[in-house]
């Protein structure tokens, strides 16, 4: 049977996925501070949009290719549709990353699903073992 994953399970999974999504933007950085010659990025609108771009590439393509991204992975749950059918699409990936943003998992407190997964009719399930 599939079994919905907590809060604490939840935070520790994001905390993972943040890491490796902060070094991989750090790396991935360079050609824009060497690109600027070293100069501040913070208001530069190309560099926010490229940043964009990496995180949206990130969870979409973990979790279209393997179901599950590295810190999902690390703790054996996976995301399916709420239906359990299908891999999710790429409007569910957006819409999952952009609530989840705005503080979707606060809704984790009351709730046993968060505003981004219901908004974008996902789940993340335990793996069977």
């Amino acid at each position: 049977m599939k079994q919905n994953i907590g809060l604490f399970k939840t935070l520790v999974i994001c905390l993972y996925d943040w890491m490796l999504l902060f070094s991989i933007l750090f790396f991935l950085s360079f050609p824009m501070v060497f690109l600027n010659q070293g100069d501040n990025l913070g208001n530069n609108i190309f560099y926010q949009l490229y940043v964009f771009f990496i995180i949206i590439f990130y969870y979409s393509w973990f979790w279209k290719k393997h179901k599950q991204t590295l810190g999902m992975k690390s703790w054996r749950v996976y995301i399916e549709n709420t239906s359990g059918i299908g891999e999710i699409s790429i409007k569910q990936c957006i819409l999952r990353i952009f609530f989840s943003l705005i503080g979707g998992h606060i809704l984790l407190i009351f709730n046993d699903k968060s505003l981004h997964d219901l908004i974008s009719r996902t789940r993340i399930v335990k793996k069977d073992d």
